[in-house]
């Protein structure tokens, strides 16, 4: 069964964290990374940094060969890093265990993956290469492809879905509106209190399985 799995790792275990030592308010986003083999090579974006501090962040880390800034757009730079074979990390446990990455971005804090397997024993692998290469993660998202459709992935029950949707679809977001509550409500057949209260969670788990849900503990299960 394809599963997706969301993990956090501490800035400093993983080898593109050197640039938060001295640049601490970067943003680094991994835009394209194939599971080929060890001759990875990963292209990622800054922001807000010169060109400059990355070359003097990372030119001392070993699990480089090289990286070049390969382009500039306003205050964001394309770098690419060839990585060193002989270095094992995280990057090594990806085509080690025929993970996909998905996603990858960095902040001071902490490193965000997101990697879709085809079966568990792919994220285990994952899991036990990192733990035996000193590696700290934090498995903090696990579904199956199946719950990541029809609005689970954002935590959604089908109901809040269903209503945002609509919503969306009928024009109750545009400006000006060109629906109302009552409208939406009565073609699904229930009562405006109802359909605004389905909006209502449904926005309080659409930002908690977003930008919030590394802080929350809430399961989202309400309907």
């Amino acid at each position: 069964m394809t599963t997706i799995a969301e993990f956090t790792i501490p800035a400093e275990d993983f080898p593109l964290g050197r640039i938060f030592d001295n640049l601490p308010h970067a943003t680094v986003e991994i835009e394209r990374v194939v599971p080929t083999d060890q001759g990875l090579l990963p292209y990622f974006w800054v922001n807000d940094i010169s060109n400059d501090d990355i070359q003097s962040s990372l030119t001392t880390e070993s699990a480089f060969e090289s990286v070049t800034c390969i382009d500039s757009i306003e205050n964001r730079g394309l770098y690419r890093a060839q990585w060193n074979p002989a270095v094992e990390g995280v990057l090594t446990a990806v085509p080690d265990n025929d993970l996909t990455l998905l996603s990858a971005v960095g902040t001071h804090d902490h490193w965000t993956f997101e990697f879709r397997a085809e079966d568990q024993t792919q994220i285990s692998g994952f899991q036990q290469y990192c733990a035996d290469h000193d590696i700290n993660t934090r498995l903090t998202r696990l579904k199956s492809l199946a719950e990541m459709q029809a609005g689970n992935e954002y935590g959604l029950t089908a109901n809040q879905y269903e209503a945002l949707l609509l919503a969306f679809n009928e024009g109750y977001y545009d400006h000006p509106r060109a629906t109302d509550l009552e409208t939406l409500a009565d073609q699904l057949g229930i009562s405006r209190p109802s359909f605004a209260d389905r909006l209502r969670r449904g926005y309080q788990n659409l930002l908690r399985s977003t930008i919030a849900h590394h802080d929350s503990t809430d399961d989202g299960s309400e309907e």
